[in-house]
């Protein structure tokens, strides 16, 4: 009898230890529950957008899937994977791959011939080779596309802009691709870099694309100097050149302008002259016709306004009287005597 009431109080112990620990353990479950529901709150930065993979597939449809900055949830790992998206982050990435490490060391003496796996070079389309480096700014523009297409940004854009140099500086001389056209290239390289993402939707777009340098091989960049040094005080003198026959054109133009000036002046003043006197002779024209008493007085006048202009216009001048009847005019002119005769 007493070892059955043993193993009953032994049994109630177990039972009582059994349930105990059942608890604990729904009660930490529930606890480990709670906690992984609320591990799934995130938040998206002002700069971010944010996309929920689920079993490796975007959650939502159209515009749900892209989650914007906020306060947001999901179900933890490995459930869900949140993938948040720097759009408005301006990355950065440089191209070295046409660039040799030599041209960046002080006083080395340049080596006979390139190594092409060492010296990176570019080939333009009249047959040089030169040496480029350029720096691409670009930014994710379509997330869904960059998350479902791109795994290595980095070497896509290097591979799409490498491939776009090369298709833009075989088409230009030397002399282009050294000087007179490296903003055009650097344009042009941007929009073929452009074409050749959108190609594989990509999502990324391409900012800006810098030519930082673009430099001759070391081996013959001192006669490269010395074209470019002639080419300069070519171009100096043609500068000066142009300059003085600017000069001397507008010095020619302002006298030009000046004597079509006068001339027009003085063309105004005869017209206005002569529109006054055949105005002037058409009234007395008009008095004469109309049988004027007063055309005597008018004729007068005129005679003597006509002759003072003779007289004022004569330097001696001799007055004749009417002679004495049955005599004749007598005229004495004393030469050499100019002092007394302006007394």
């Amino acid at each position: 009898m007493e070892k059955n009431r043993e193993e009953e109080e032994t049994l109630k112990y177990f039972s009582r230890a059994l349930k105990l620990s059942f608890n604990f353990l729904k009660a930490l479950v529930g606890i480990l529950i709670i906690f992984y529901l609320f591990s799934g709150f995130f938040t998206i930065k002002q700069d971010e957008v944010g996309i929920i993979l689920r079993w490796g597939k975007i959650v939502g449809v159209g515009k749900r899937r892209i989650l914007k900055p906020g306060f947001h949830w999901a179900y933890p790992p490995p459930i869900d994977k949140v993938v948040r998206i720097p759009v408005r982050k301006i990355k950065s990435v440089d191209i070295k791959e046409f660039w040799s490490p030599d041209l960046d060391k002080k006083n080395i003496s340049p080596s006979p011939f390139l190594i092409p796996w060492l010296h990176g070079y570019i080939i333009t389309g009249d047959e040089n080779i030169i040496h480029t480096s350029w720096h691409v700014e670009y930014q994710i523009q379509d997330p869904l596309l960059y998350i479902t297409n791109i795994k290595d940004e980095k070497t896509l854009i290097k591979d799409a802009v490498c491939n776009a140099i090369i298709s833009i500086i075989s088409n230009f001389s030397v002399d282009e691709a050294l000087r007179t056209r490296l903003e055009n290239a650097s344009t042009l390289v941007k929009i073929e870099a452009q074409k050749r993402l959108d190609s594989v939707d990509s999502g990324i777009s391409i900012i800006a694309v810098y030519l930082d340098r673009s430099v001759p091989p070391l081996q013959v960049a001192n006669a490269f100097n010395r074209v470019i040094k002639a080419e300069q005080i070519k171009s100096s003198k043609i500068n000066e050149a142009k300059s003085y026959a600017n000069r001397v054109i507008n010095t020619a133009r302002g006298k030009a302008a000046k004597i079509l000036s006068d001339a027009q002046t003085y063309k105004n003043a005869v017209v206005n002259e002569s529109l006054a006197d055949a105005e002037y002779i058409e009234k007395l024209t008009h008095r004469f016709k109309e049988g004027s008493k007063s055309l005597e007085v008018y004729l007068a006048y005129f005679y003597q306004e006509r002759m003072e202009d003779v007289l004022l216009s004569l330097r001696d001048k001799f007055i004749l009287q009417m002679p004495l009847q049955g005599k004749e005019n007598e005229l004495r002119i004393i030469l050499g005597k100019e002092k007394k005769w302006r007394e």
